[in-house]
C-alpha cells in the first residue's frame, strides 16, 4: 500500500487538456472498445456489438411523416372567400355597410349555391398535389376563393415570380354535376374512357377535356383564359382581372345601349369562330359563362364543350343561340331570329371576308321586317324542330326535295352546303347572292336607260334636217290612201269589156 502511494505521488498531473500541443477531446478518455452509459453510470463494451449497416440520410422526408412535412405550406393556403387586395379603412367600411344593406333588403331564396362551400373540393389527394406545386415552385401562395359553382371552385393564387394564376379545382363527391356523361359519350377524343360511373375518374377526364378545349380556343383566336397546367382534378390557367380584382361576369356588367349592340355582334362572331375554326360548340354559353374584361367578351367554363361532330352538337348549338338571344333582348338589341343566327354559324360559305357584309344585310333585314309576335312564333317552332346533322338522318328525303324545289327553305339547308333548290353546291351565302343579282339587274336597267336617252338625244339633233323629208312622206302616204279608196269602187276590166260588148251587139 505504501508503495502504491509513493507511485501516485511521483505522478505529475495537471488541469490542462493539452498534451504535446494537441487538443484532447472528451472522447479521448473513452476507450475505443468501451462506451459510457451516463444514465446507469456504467461502462458498456461496444466492440462486440454489431455495427449498424443502414446509412443515416440527411433528408428530412425519410424520417418525418409526410402530412407533417407538407403542413409547412398550410399558412400560405387560404381557402376562404377572396376579398381582393387590401383597401383603405373608410372604403372597406362603406363596402361592408352596403353589403349589409343589400343582404337586409334581399329576399332569401334557396339556391344550389347555398350548399356550395369551399371545402367540398378538397381532400387529401388534392392537398398533396397543391403542396407538390409549392415544392416545385409553381405556386407561392393561394389567397382565397374567387367563385364557386356546381362543378368546381376557382381560387386566386400567385407564383414565385408574382404572376397571377387561377386554380380550378373540380368537385368529386358533394353536389356532383351528374349530367357529364352526355357531354362525353359520342366524343371521339374520349372513346377510350369507359368507367364514367366512377366520379373521380369522370372528374379527371372532365379536367383534361377543359384543358384540351382551352387549347383549341387559343389556337382558333377566341378570347379565353390561357391554360397553364392540368393534373388530376386541378387546372391552372391565366387569371383575368386587374390589380388583383377578378373580371366580372357578363350578367354583372353595366352596359349601355351602344355597348350592348357591339357586344352582341362580338358574341355571335365568337360563336362562329368556335364552330368553324375551333370545331367546337360551347353547349352552355350564356351570360354566366362569359366575362367582361377590357371592354370585350371572354369565354370561360368550356369543360362541357363538344366537338361539332358530336351526336348532340346541333341541339347544344340551338340552346346557345336561344340563351344569347334572350339575354341581349333585355337590352333592346336588334337581334337576329334563332333560325337566322343558326344559319349564320353553320353556313360553310361564310368566311371572314364576307362576314361583315352578311351580318349588316341580315340584321338590317330583320329590323325592317320586325314583327315581335311573328318572330316569337317562328322561334318557338324552331326550338322544337328536328334538325338532322347528316343526310343519313333525314326522315323523308323525297318530301324535302319537293319542298326545296317549290321554293321553301329547309331547316338544315346550311348544313348540307347546297343551294336552296338543291341544284348544286353553294358558293356564296344566299343573302349575298340575292343582293348581287338585284344589283346586277339594277345596273342593267340603268345602262338601258342611259342608252335610250343617248339615242333620243341623237334623234333630236337630226329632227330639224329631216322635217322636209317627213312632209313628203306624209303627202305620198295620203295619195296612196286615196288611190286605194278608188280601187275599192273601180270596175274590173273584164266586167267593163263585157258590158261594152253587150251594148254594141244590142245596137
Amino acid at each position: 500500500m505504501e508503495q502504491l502511494e509513493t507511485k501516485v505521488s511521483n505522478l505529475h498531473i495537471t488541469d490542462s487538456k493539452e498534451n504535446n500541443g494537441d487538443i484532447i477531446d472528451d472522447d479521448y478518455y473513452c476507450n475505443n472498445d468501451y462506451d459510457l452509459d451516463e444514465k446507469k453510470n456504467t461502462i458498456i463494451k461496444t466492440s462486440l456489438q454489431r455495427s449498424n449497416t443502414q446509412t443515416v440520410s440527411t433528408k428530412v422526408t425519410n424520417y418525418q411523416p409526410k402530412h407533417k412535412l407538407l403542413s409547412r405550406y398550410a399558412n400560405k393556403i387560404n381557402l376562404e372567400k377572396y376579398a381582393g387586395p387590401s383597401l383603405p379603412g373608410h372604403v372597406a367600411n362603406v363596402l361592408i355597410e352596403s353589403d349589409k344593406r343589400v343582404d337586409k333588403d334581399r329576399i332569401r331564396m334557396k339556391d344550389k349555391s347555398d350548399h356550395a362551400t369551399t371545402e367540398n373540393v378538397l381532400d387529401s389527394r388534392i392537398k398533396n398535389k397543391l403542396h407538390k406545386l409549392f415544392e416545385k415552385g409553381i405556386l407561392a401562395e393561394i389567397n382565397g376563393c374567387i367563385s364557386t359553382g356546381k362543378e368546381a371552385n376557382v381560387y386566386y393564387a400567385k407564383s414565385k415570380n408574382k404572376a397571377e394564376i387561377a386554380i380550378k379545382i373540380y368537385r368529386t363527391s358533394i353536389l356532383t354535376f351528374k349530367n357529364r356523361e352526355k357531354y362525353i359519350r359520342g366524343e371521339y377524343r374520349f372513346d377510350h374512357v369507359h368507367s364514367l360511373s366512377n366520379p373521380r375518374k369522370m372528374v379527371k377526364v372532365w379536367a383534361e377535356k377543359e384543358f384540351s378545349n382551352l387549347k383549341r380556343l387559343e389556337q382558333g383566336g377566341v378570347r379565353a383564359p390561357r391554360p397553364i397546367l392540368s393534373g388530376g382534378h386541378l387546372l391552372l390557367m391565366e387569371f383575368l382581372g386587374s390589380d388583383g380584382w377578378a373580371a366580372p361576369k357578363l350578367k354583372d356588367a353595366v352596359l349601355t345601349d351602344s355597348k350592348s349592340r357591339i357586344l352582341y355582334r362580338e358574341c355571335i362572331e365568337i360563336m362562329w369562330k368556335m364552330y368553324n375554326k375551333c370545331r367546337l360548340v360551347h353547349a352552355d354559353l350564356s351570360e354566366y359563362n362569359m366575362l367582361y374584361h377590357n371592354g370585350s367578351i371572354i369565354v370561360i367554363d368550356v369543360s362541357q364543350a363538344v366537338d361539332r361532330d358530336h351526336c348532340n352538337a346541333m341541339e347544344f348549338l340551338r340552346n346557345d343561340c336561344n340563351n344569347i338571344t334572350a339575354f341581349f333582348k333585355k337590352y333592346d338589341v336588334g337581334v337576329m331570329s334563332l333560325q337566322a343566327l343558326f344559319d349564320f354559324i353553320t353556313d360553310p360559305t361564310i368566311n371572314e371576308n364576307n362576314m361583315d357584309e352578311y351580318l349588316d344585310i341580315c340584321i338590317e333585314k330583320e329590323n325592317e321586317n320586325k314583327d315581335s309576335q311573328q318572330q316569337e312564333i317562328e322561334d318557338a317552332i324552331f326550338k322544337q324542330a328536328y334538325i338532322p346533322q347528316r343526310l343519313t338522318q333525314v326522315i323523308n328525303v323525297e318530301r324535302d326535295i319537293n319542298l326545296a324545289k317549290s321554293g321553301q327553305d329547309l331547316i338544315y339547308k346550311t348544313l348540307i352546303g347546297l343551294k336552296a333548290d338543291l341544284s348544286k353546291p353553294a358558293e356564296k351565302p344566299e343573302i349575298l347572292a340575292n343582293k348581287h343579282k338585284t344589283a346586277s339587274k339594277s345596273t342593267k336597267e340603268e345602262s338601258d336607260i342611259c342608252t335610250s336617252s343617248e339615242k333620243s338625244n341623237d334623234s333630236d339633233s337630226e329632227n330639224e334636217s329631216e322635217t322636209d323629208s317627213e312632209d313628203n312622206k306624209a303627202r305620198k302616204k295620203a295619195v296612196k290612201e286615196q288611190q286605194a279608196e278608188k280601187r275599192k269602187v273601180k270596175i274590173k276590166k273584164h266586167v267593163k269589156k263585157r258590158k261594152i260588148k253587150v251594148s254594141k251587139g244590142g245596137k
